[in-house]
């Protein structure tokens, strides 16, 4: 078996792989993109297990910007892992994952993190090469009727009139936070143009004419899938949710949370808590360093640390 990188394999073997594994698009014209407009990637993209001419393996790899007590730092950051299913179990993501590791650590790179789902068997393999759980999801819930709509909020669609607008809410609600409060910008037209990010999903919060947060939010089969919230006042979480609501006309809305407080609020405001997501976000150290370190140092379980799957893999 032979590890290339995205250029020197075909690339057709590799959407082929991809459609086949993830149900991700990564055609030619996708690959191009990213690497003109996500400065998070590398320069290389992706590495591939080859075998006998056939694309068997792929990880790709980011390099993410991040906010420690110390100022900012970039990690790693695993994405869009997946194995032929006619090479499955020959260790092929095992030996794609260390040489993965290997070029962060040349790029100078301390930590890699991943997102993956408990319930999979990624999961199992990522804890095997030395990934530790260390950010849960939680989710909150209301049914229709459970919560007060606030007469001084609206919320409204974006469009892609603002999404410039949402960049700076973010450089905005990020001062002072931890973990992912930096990005490379422009942000969220870019997340849109790569197709990561439906435009119909970003919703503007409003109170009195005043733009004071953004919201990423996808109505499907009447329940309202609220992903993503930044507020520049945080108490005002529920009230934005109880316009989401009223905007899309939804029966039941489902939260998605990190912080202890932002659990505290929902509850005290008449949401129900689910304790725990399958969904998990994973760290490991690349240069010896323990994983607790590096949870204190970018603030990983305190109230600073800020983190949507907007920024993760």
């Amino acid at each position: 078996m032979k590890i290339k990188e995205y250029d020197e394999v075909d690339s057709w073997e590799v959407l082929h792989l991809n459609l086949m594994c993830l149900e991700y698009a990564l055609t030619p014209e996708r690959a191009s993109l990213i690497r003109m407009r996500d400065r998070r990637s590398f320069p290389f993209l992706a590495i591939y297990a080859v075998e006998g001419g056939t694309v068997c393996g792929q990880v790709g790899v980011f390099r993410l910007p991040m906010v420690t007590r110390e100022g900012r730092e970039d990690v790693g950051g695993i994405w869009a892992v997946c194995t032929h299913p006619s090479f499955s179990r020959h260790g092929i993501a095992s030996q794609l994952l260390e040489e993965a590791h290997a070029r962060m650590r040349e790029a100078g790179l301390r930590f890699s993190t991943l997102g993956t789902g408990r319930h999979l068997v990624a999961h199992g393999v990522y804890r095997k090469h030395g990934y530790e759980d260390v950010v849960y999801s939680m989710s909150a819930f209301s049914y229709m009727g459970g919560i007060e709509c606030d007469k001084d909020l609206r919320a409204e669609k974006a469009g892609p009139d603002r999404l410039a607008l949402a960049d700076r809410l973010f450089v905005q609600g990020a001062t002072h936070r931890l973990g992912f409060a930096w990005r490379h910008q422009p942000f969220f037209p870019s997340m849109v143009k790569l197709g990561d990010l439906n435009i119909d999903d970003i919703f503007m919060l409003l109170r009195n004419e005043e733009t004071v947060g953004y919201a990423i939010a996808q109505l499907k089969d009447t329940v309202l899938r609220v992903s993503d919230v930044l507020l520049l006042h945080e108490d005002d979480l529920p009230g934005a949710i109880s316009v989401l609501k009223k905007e899309t006309g939804a029966s039941c809305v489902r939260v998605r949370v990190n912080r202890n407080s932002d659990v505290l609020l929902l509850e005290r405001n008449g949401f129900r808590i689910a304790s725990r997501d399958w969904d998990i976000f994973m760290m490991k150290s690349l240069t010896g360093h323990d994983v607790k370190d590096a949870c204190a140092l970018f603030g990983i379980g305190s109230e600073r640390f800020l983190i949507s799957w907007l920024d993760t893999t």
